[in-house]
């Protein structure tokens, strides 16, 4: 009995302070299960007690406001210059769309500690919040009917001068604050404004490409050859293009269908390509190839995105290119790699959907569709919409016509690396003696060619 006692002597209880120490260290580690543990009860016991502030700190940087608010209030009445405490009650007036006061709280926070950095990058918040409202205000200027032309062009002068999100290819407010944004031409860009189309745009995700090669198109003419059906206008437009032709020998000018580039299906859209280029001045789309054009324009900038692999004559289009090209314009194409892990567009796209039971993933996956070539019958896609064009080969074919800027080599994801055999190899060099490594690892060349 009286070594059960000392052993209970011997167990040190967690003080008051002790609890706070714990559960402090727990919200700087992130950790929020052991700061509720700890730091609840003190801060239910006294509002006003640090342990108030800690807990409060970890659950809004969790995106938890719920359980601050009651604490807020007392908290600073006892601690009114608390820079911490104030930024986080600043975030509750944001939440609850009061940016007027989230800004009085922040003079406070920042009067106290001008360097304290969550209530600066708070402040930027607000600052953001203000700019969205402002681009939602003049975009319901731009939808009225009634108002004058006049209060057009100021809301969108409004608009350009409102940075977009780095991401505004995935964003429909962002994708029209970047339409004006990036216009070199405010009358013009009002004249193209089409909101419904712009959304559209986004949706099916062809602004993604445009925004990626955004430093090269603003303020450009550009020619997209093989647009499909001409879903990309908008997002050249939205990445500041001055004007955009797409063109295709397969678009239906009168579908109303285009292919949603994020699910890889195809669904209804508002308007034909025949209806968006009749209402939009900058917008052209023709059912036509490159020969067609030559001699009748040319361009700043000549894009092909994903095409390249499929052009049965590519030479022939690449010396039509040449001539389209204004003097000092550029090419630029993404092309696909026939000869990466599963050809183009052959079931599975990636590991991660591959399922070893299905007969046609057996034909396609881990480079296997080149051995199957001469297996397969004439009208096969591999061989009526795909070139099989090696990158060595399109490389020189570039170096023909254009001088090139950049040649960059993507490779394919670890995923596919890691299942790169050299049982699978040797298998592809039997069939391809000079195929190199590189070439079988690459899953797309990123190319900039300047005109001669």
């Amino acid at each position: 009995m009286l070594d059960i006692t000392r052993t209970l002597m011997s167990v040190k209880v967690p003080t008051r302070l002790d609890k706070f120490e714990l559960g402090k260290q727990a919200a700087l580690d992130g950790d929020l299960d052991k700061a509720r543990e700890y730091l609840h009860p003190l801060a239910e016991a006294a509002p006003y007690h640090p342990a108030a502030f800690f807990l409060c700190q970890i659950e809004s940087k969790k995106g938890i406001l719920n359980n601050c608010e009651k604490y807020c209030l007392t908290f600073l009445a006892k601690h009114p210059q608390h820079a911490g405490m104030r930024t986080i009650s600043a975030l509750l007036q944001i939440a609850k769309g009061d940016l007027n006061q989230a800004e009085n709280e922040l003079k406070i926070a920042l009067n106290t500690n001008p360097k304290h950095n969550r209530a600066l990058k708070v402040r930027q918040q607000v600052g953001w919040l203000r700019k969205q409202g402002e681009a939602r205000d003049a975009l319901e200027v731009l939808d009225s009917k009634h108002l004058s032309k006049l209060s057009w062009l100021k809301a969108g002068r409004q608009l350009k001068k409102i940075t977009p999100a780095d991401d505004w290819d995935n964003h429909e407010l962002q994708a029209k604050i970047a339409f004006f944004h990036n216009s070199g031409d405010m009358r013009r860009a009002l004249r193209n404004f089409d909101p419904e189309l712009i959304e559209k745009a986004v949706e099916l995700g062809y602004c993604t490409w445009p925004k990626k090669i955004q430093n090269y198109v603003k303020g450009k003419n550009i020619l997209d050859v093989g647009c499909g059906f001409g879903g990309y206008a908008f997002g050249y437009l939205c990445a500041g293009a001055r004007s955009y032709t797409g063109i295709d020998p397969a678009m239906l000018l009168e579908e109303k269908r285009m292919r949603n580039k994020r699910i890889r299906q195809w669904v209804e859209v508002p308007k034909t390509a025949k209806e968006i280029a009749n209402a939009i001045e900058d917008i052209e789309l023709l059912q036509t190839s490159t020969s067609d054009l030559v001699g009748q324009n040319t361009y700043d900038i000549v894009c092909l995105h994903n095409v390249t692999e499929h052009l049965t004559d590519i030479r022939s289009v690449f010396a039509d290119i040449s001539k389209l090209v204004n003097k000092n314009g550029k090419l630029i194409f993404l092309h696909h790699n026939f000869y990466g892990w599963s050809g183009h567009h052959m079931a599975p796209h990636n590991p991660s959907v591959l399922d070893t039971s299905n007969p046609e993933h057996k034909k396609f996956f881990d480079w296997n569709h080149i051995s199957i070539l001469k297996e397969l019958p004439e009208d096969h896609y591999l061989y009526t919409n795909l070139n099989r064009i090696r990158i060595s080969e399109l490389r020189e074919l570039t170096q023909e016509f254009f001088d090139i800027k950049i040649w960059d080599h993507r490779p394919s994801p670890d995923s596919v690396l890691q299942r790169m055999t050299p049982e699978i190899t040797k298998k592809v060099e039997g069939i391809l003696p000079d195929i190199t490594t590189n070439e079988l690892e690459t899953n797309a060349v990123f190319c900039v060619a300047g005109a001669r």
